[in-house]
This record gives structure tokens, sequence and C-alpha cells, in this order.
């Protein structure tokens, strides 16, 4: 009967919780009904509210004994007190029918009965399918299907995820360190890849401090690989040493946003030069490149030209030298780039001509000293008559050839050499034309350039130092594959002759027609601090504006067609907060927009962060799905009760407290709010804690290789 499950009346209601007061009959906190005892006021149980044919769901989060004296109505007797108990519980939800919904539409009134939840509501509440042989989750409507772990408050009660729901808007792993953050996302993981029914996954783990190797073993049971088992990850280092495996980003997959970034471009002067020098470089990487390259080195001298000879009171002789140059240059190459036809060709030669020969006129012939002269108003008045046409002509030209454009941010390949030598002398050249001195305010620019191609951290990047990455078909597509984990590329990659093995692991990885993998392991634990931002921001551009590009190529059909699950640990170091006077953060830039946009084109973030303070207020606050493990420092106690609904405030009380492996999961990835035992992640990752004790009474410790890690460290070993 409803009876037996009664515990008490609503004595206030507030907009979210609701005041209990607890029937003087439960003497032991605990209620018989005809399903077995339950134990009543257990901090983050549950309570059912019935009102009209709804059951409102509320979750205990405090439980107080008041104790008051009642005075007779004759004002002559007092009696000795009386204790009330009474229990504080949150809103949550509300069942309907067999159907459990969350958020509230209606309020219990004063009185309104209070009954403990039947184990018919929590399999409700929970979405517990325990029909034997219950078939797999339905693809379209998942459901609550994956088991996370089991209720930390009932007893045999599983707790299972929506996944569409908690990858689908983003979620955040959150909890100091030791609470067991990467042993709750290598759970969820494993409990994905464990269900018969899921064939491939594309999960993609950003590990800044290599410890999700191990969870992903191929042989749980004995904890190592068997090279006999397809693996289902795909674990990619970012030691050097690990020659055929190891990270490799080649550099011209970078956008300008990057190299201003990497190289520290300031605004003015310096941004403006390497994004020329960019382009310059990209150009004749694709089929127009020529007559794009002509255009800009064309383009340079005759803006330089016609800048020499405006300026009053002194002219350099460098006009007759540009001048006869830039013909002889125009003469040699433009007939063959076809950016000029044929009579502006002839006319332009003819005005350089006229240019060189009228300047040598009045500059003399030149002596040791080559002094300068200025040029008379006649000549100035010829240069800019000949000149300024062609120069406006250019500038509104097309490429000079069919195909796409380049532009600073084209990934095409081009070589390091080139951009240093003479794509960036070039753009230094043409900024310089109107009598600036460039090459002194790029200095600094220059510096940082050269320091980077020639440090050794950085080969990963660059290419070797003392040598070039190889110009490959297909580079781009794979590495999108390979990072992706999706099956081996097309046949018409280059062969060993081209690209040798080793050159580009992941173009091996891709060139032997490898399976697909289910995780990928992205290890930037080895990587330099200061490239740490870049590196993670690269990555999860691409990621983006390839899934973007998917979209756009074959129409609605294929965007959001290839779900992709990308797990940012640690989160705090590369997506910070922008405190005062930082600077600005191109990997928060990068993560803030796919916390924005990512979910349109199927990119999803799991964030895992031991310090939420210091995160991105806008990517946290994307995130509709949270795991929450202890958090003792105030400041991250304060800042995370900022970001989720004010209504879960009364559970987060619990927070500071909780036990290793426990977490407090909220949002829409579950039907209530929930305090879990998350589940063995079985292997675990290598976080475990360090045993100091069994360390210090070992009586033969393991020898410490001291100067086999040093001469790594410092290079000296192969």
């Amino acid at each position: 009967m409803e009876s037996d499950f009664e515990i008490g009346r609503v004595v206030a209601v507030d907009t979210a919780e609701v005041t209990i007061e607890l029937s003087r009959e439960l003497k032991a906190l605990t209620q018989s009904t005809y399903e077995g005892a339950r134990e009543v006021g257990k901090i983050n149980s549950y309570v059912m509210l019935p009102v009209g044919a709804r059951r409102l769901v509320a979750i205990v989060t405090r439980v107080v004994l008041v104790e008051e004296a009642e005075l007779k109505a004759d004002r002559t007797m007092v009696t000795l007190p009386s204790a009330r108990r009474l229990m504080k519980a949150t809103l949550i939800g509300t069942i309907d029918g067999s159907t459990f919904t969350q958020g509230i539409a209606t309020f219990p009134v004063l009185d309104n009965p209070a009954h403990v939840a039947t184990k018919g509501d929590l399999q409700t509440i929970f979405d517990i399918r325990d029909e034997p042989g219950a078939a797999p989750a339905d693809p379209k409507i998942p459901g609550f299907c994956i088991e996370v772990g089991r209720s930390a408050v009932i007893e045999d009660f599983p707790v299972q995820i929506d996944p569409d729901a908690f990858f689908g808007k983003h979620a955040a792993v959150l909890g100091s360190t030791g609470s067991g953050k990467s042993c709750t996302i290598a759970a969820i993981i494993q409990a994905i890849l464990q269900r018969p029914e899921v064939l491939q996954t594309n999960i993609v783990v950003l590990d800044t401090n290599g410890e999700y190797r191990e969870a992903f073993l191929n042989d749980p049971i004995e904890a190592t690989y068997n090279a006999d088992i397809e693996p289902k990850c795909l674990y990619i280092p970012s030691d050097p040493a690990e020659s055929n495996d190891r990270l490799v980003i080649p550099y011209w997959f970078m956008n300008a946003e990057d190299f201003v970034r990497l190289f520290r471009a300031g605004p003015n002067v310096q941004r403006p030069v390497l994004l020329d020098a960019l382009r310059l470089s990209r150009s004749p990487s694709l089929p127009q490149g020529k007559a794009i390259r002509l255009k800009e080195l064309l383009l340079r001298d005759l803006y330089r030209i016609v800048a020499l000879s405006d300026e009053s009171g002194k002219t350099s002789t460098e006009v007759e030298d540009l001048a006869t140059g830039c013909k002889d240059y125009l003469d040699r190459e433009a007939p063959s780039a076809g950016l000029i036809s044929g009579d502006a060709l002839a006319a332009l030669s003819k005005a350089l001509s006229a240019i060189a020969v009228n300047a040598r006129r009045f500059v003399g012939e030149p002596d040791g000293r080559r002094f300068s002269k200025p040029l008379p108003l006649s000549v100035q008045e010829l240069v800019r008559a000949s000149l300024q046409p062609v120069v406006d002509a250019l500038v509104e030209s097309g490429s000079g050839g069919k195909g796409p454009s380049v532009s600073a941010d084209t990934p095409v390949f081009f070589r390091k050499t080139a951009f240093v030598r003479d794509s960036l002398a070039s753009a230094m050249q043409r900024e310089e034309s109107g009598g600036g001195r460039t090459r002194d305010y790029c200095a600094t620019m220059l510096m940082r350039i050269y320091r980077l191609l020639e440090d050794t951290r950085f080969e990963f990047l660059f290419g070797p130092i003392a040598g070039e990455w190889p110009e490959s078909s297909h580079s781009l597509a794979a590495f999108i594959r390979d990072i992706l984990g999706l099956q081996g590329g097309p046949e018409e990659m280059s062969s060993l002759e081209q690209v040798p093995k080793g050159a580009l692991p992941f173009y091996d990885r891709q060139r032997s027609n490898g399976g697909s993998k289910k995780v990928v392991i992205i290890d930037l634990s080895l990587l330099a601090s200061e490239v740490l931002e870049n590196v993670t921001a690269l990555i999860g551009r691409l990621i983006l504006e390839f899934l973007q590009r998917l979209g756009e190529h074959s129409g609605k059909a294929l965007r959001g067609s290839l779900p992709v699950v990308l797990v940012l640990e640690e989160a705090q170091n590369y997506i910070h907060e922008q405190r005062y006077n930082d600077d600005e953060s191109i990997s928060r830039v990068v993560f803030e927009r796919i916390a924005r946009e990512g979910r349109k084109y199927g990119l999803s973030l799991v964030v895992a962060s031991q310090r939420p303070s210091e995160l991105s207020k806008t990517v946290l606050s994307q995130c509709s799905s949270f795991v929450v493990h202890r958090l003792q420092n105030p400041e991250d106690l304060r800042y995370f009760k900022e970001i989720v609904p004010a209504i879960y405030g009364p559970l987060l009380g619990q927070v500071s407290s909780l036990a290793p492996q426990t977490a407090l999961i909220l949002g829409e990835c579950v039907r209530a709010p929930v305090l879990a035992r998350i589940r063995e992640a079985r292997p675990i990752p290598r976080s475990r804690d360090p045993k100091f004790y069994a360390y210090w009474v070992n009586p033969n410790p393991a020898a410490v290789p001291v100067e086999a890690v040093c001469r790594k460290w410092e290079g000296k070993d192969d």
C-alpha cells in the first residue's frame, strides 16, 4: 500500500527546495514496507511527493533535529521539549506515468505527503532495463545505456549515462589531483568500447601527462601488447627517440594565426611582413602559383619605383636598378606565367626601359660613390603615369590561373629554407618601399624564427635542422586520417623513394593501409611547454575545420556524420581563463570556438581539469554534463558553483569531502543528479599514487638509471 511508504509531510515549499517533517513513528529513521526496510533521510537518497497524477522527485540534501517546548493554552504548564526531525530536499524532476523528466512544472502544497522511493520509482528514475536478454540500445535514441558506475547510496542500482547527451553537448570531468579523473575518463571510454554493438568510435585524447596508453592495452588481463591482436588504440608519443611512431605535425598545416602566435609577430610591422611571406611561400605549390609569385614580386618592385620617384630632394639610384631588374625579370618570366596579356606586357616593358634610361640620364654615369640625385618633376610624372595604371590593374587582377586561390592560411607544402631566405626578404623589401626601417622592426621576430628552426625540440614541427620535410601527396589527408583513427589512405600516396620510411610517421601508418582505431592517444607530455598551446590549438582547429568542410563538401548529408570526441586532459594548462595583462591564448580562442560551434559539426569536448577556476568560463559554461570528484580549493568550488545551474547548489556542499573514485554526476547525461561510485577502469591509466613508504622500507630498491636518463635528456643518446 502507498501508505507503507509515507515518511512525513511537507511543512515548507521554496522555488527549488522543500522542507519535510518526518513522522514521529520513524524511530530509527527506517521505514518498513512490503519491499523491505528502507533507510529514511540518507543524504543523496530520493523522496517522492505525489501531486495529483504526477509524482515529484526530490533528492535529500540536509537532515536536522529541532527541539521545541510546547506551551499549554492556559499558560500554566510547559511540557518537556519535543523533537522535530526536518529534512530538506531539492526538487529535481517529475514522474508522469512511467516516464521521468528533469525539471518541475508543478509544486507540492503544505501538508503534502512525502514517500520514500519505491523500487519501481528508482527504476524509472535510473531508466533501468532489467528484462532478461534486453536488446541493444536503439541507435537513433540510445537513452541511458552506458553504465559508468553504481549508486553510492542505493545498493545494486547502476548509474547509466546517455552517450548522445554526454558527448553531444560537451562534458566536464573535474576534481582535485588524486580524486580519480583519469580513471573516470578511461572507465567511461572502456564502457563504450566493451559494448558488443559498438563497431567504431573516433575518440582523440590529448594526453599532457602520458597516462592513458596503459588504459587501452589490447590485452587487458595481462596488461600487455599482443602483436597478433589488432589494437583498438593508436598511441602517438612525443618522445623523439621513438622515431618510427613519434608525433609529427608539419609546419605547413599551420594557418597564419598559428604562425603569428608561434613567432610572436607584433601587430604593426611584423605581422604584415609575416603574412606576406607566407603568401609568397605557399603560392608556388598551387597550379597557378607561378603567376601569383610573379604578381607579388612585380607589385613589390613597382611600388618601390613609384615611392622612390616621389621623394623630394633625394632619389636613390635604385630607381634605375629596380626598373632594369624588373624589366629583365618580366621579360623572362611573364610570357609563361600568363598573368599579363602580350600588348600589356610589351607596354610595361617599354615603360620600364624609359624609366631606366631617364633615371640614368639625370643621375649620371655611376661612379665609385653612387651619390643619389633628385629626379626632375617631368621624370617623376613619367614614372607615375607609366606605372600607376599597371599597379592598379595588377592589384585588381586574379591569380592568373584557374583553380583555388592561395592565402596565408592555405595548408599547402612550402620549404622552410625558401620561406626564410627568399619570402621573408621579399616581404621586408616590399614593406621598405616607402622608406621605412622594416628590417629593424622585424629583428626580434627574425631572431625567434631562427631560434625555433634551429631548436631540436621543435623538429616534430619544422623537420630536421639541416634538412626539409619531403613533399608528399595527400599529406594533410593522411594526417587527418591518422589522428581520427580512420582506415588507411588512397593508393596514389607517395612512394618510399619520395617519402622515405620514418620521415613522416603518420604518413607511414596511412601508407601501410592500417586498420581503423577506436581511440587515438596523442601523448604531449614531452613537448616543450612554450609550444603546448600552439600544438593543442592546431590539432583542435584541424579537426574542427575538417568536419566543417566535410559538411560543405556534400551538403547536409555529411554534416555531423563523423562524430568525434576530443578529450582534453589537464585542460587548465592550455585553455586558461584570460587574466589581466595576459597575452591572448590561441588555444583558448580555438577551444572556445569548438565549445560554441563544434556540436553542429559532430565535434564534442570532454574537458578534464583539477583547477576549474583557471579554465575558460566560455568552455566550461558550454558543458551540459558534469562528473565532479573531490574539489577542495575554495576558489574552484566558488567558480564551479557559478557555472552550474543554481538548483544544484545544495548538492555541491558535499563535493569537498567526496571519497576517491566517487563522483557527483549532474546534467543532461543522467536522469537525475546522482552520487556514483565510478566503475573500475581495467587496465587503469598510469596515474597511480607513488608508494613512498614501500620505497622507504624496501631493502633492495631498484637502481635509478640517472646517467641514461640525463644522456637522453641532453640529446646524447640516439
